[in-house]
């Protein structure tokens, strides 16, 4: 079996399944790495990428786009106000004040807030701005601090945004590996009742596979915001439970041979 047809099987085909999960387990892994590499690209390469390309890369953004910035008195001066979003995080530098105020936080998201003397952490949702932190600019910003430092500094933006793509991977695998992991669970209860012999390392990869095709119709929907949230996770369950349920028949028929 190539590598293209496991990633068929896995999504369309769960009567295909008992050939899957006799594979080594260097060959299930690598699956669950590439669905973990296909939803990082969906949901935060193509996002991140785009923002980017959009304002011409950080070196432009820092000497053309953003308004010349300097840090001297323990205040930061900028010509005018100024804000970014990049996947779904929102920069704002306003130094009219000492803080940005949460009026400007409309948009649903993550907000870096940089007013004359501290920066902010937020969260807007649902209406409601919540606070995560605050610190004085005195303590992150050297005197005469400018645009050309944040210049110098693309190099270490660009390694940051590579942590945040192996973070996201994680955290892609960590949810999922829990959905498999108690969709597992459920199944070594219902073997039981079926009498098939299945360990529950396959049960596992069975659950696995018979997510995949769901999730990847969830993260392309949140990519692009075409349907409501809610609809397409209704949609995900009832895929996610007739692939495993597809499959769990084709063992028992199989069984029954």
């Amino acid at each position: 079996m190539t590598f293209s047809e496991q990633i068929v099987y896995g999504m369309f085909k769960p009567r295909k399944y008992k050939e899957l999960i006799e594979l080594t387990g260097r060959r299930s892994a690598a699956y669950v790495a590439v669905m973990m590499f296909i939803l990082s690209l969906v949901g935060y390469i193509i996002p991140v990428a785009s923002s980017i390309a959009g304002f011409g890369g950080f070196t432009k953004l820092f000497s053309e786009e953003m308004p010349k910035l300097e840090y001297k008195s323990d205040a930061l001066v900028s010509e005018r106000p100024f804000m970014l979003s990049i996947n779904g995080v929102h920069i704002i530098i306003n130094t009219e004040a000492d803080e940005v105020g949460e009026s400007r936080m409309r948009a649903e998201g993550a907000y870096v807030a940089i007013g004359a003397r501290k920066l902010s952490l937020n969260i807007s949702y649902g209406g409601e701005v919540g606070n995560y932190g605050k610190m004085p600019l005195s303590t992150i910003l050297p005197e005469n601090f400018t645009n050309d430092d944040l210049v110098n500094a693309v190099p270490y933006i660009y390694a940051y945004l590579v942590l945040g793509l192996v973070v996201s991977f994680m955290a892609n695998f960590i949810k999922y590996a829990v959905i498999a992991l108690i969709l597992a669970g459920i199944l070594k209860l219902l073997i039981r009742q079926l009498d098939l012999r299945l360990s529950f390392a396959e049960l596992f990869m069975i659950s696995f596979y018979g997510e995949s095709l769901a999730f990847v119709i969830s993260n392309f929907n949140s990519a692009l915001g075409l349907i409501p949230g809610f609809i397409v996770s209704g949609v995900g369950i009832f895929i996610t439970v007739h692939m495993i349920t597809a499959a769990i028949a084709s063992f028992k028929a199989d069984e029954q041979n």
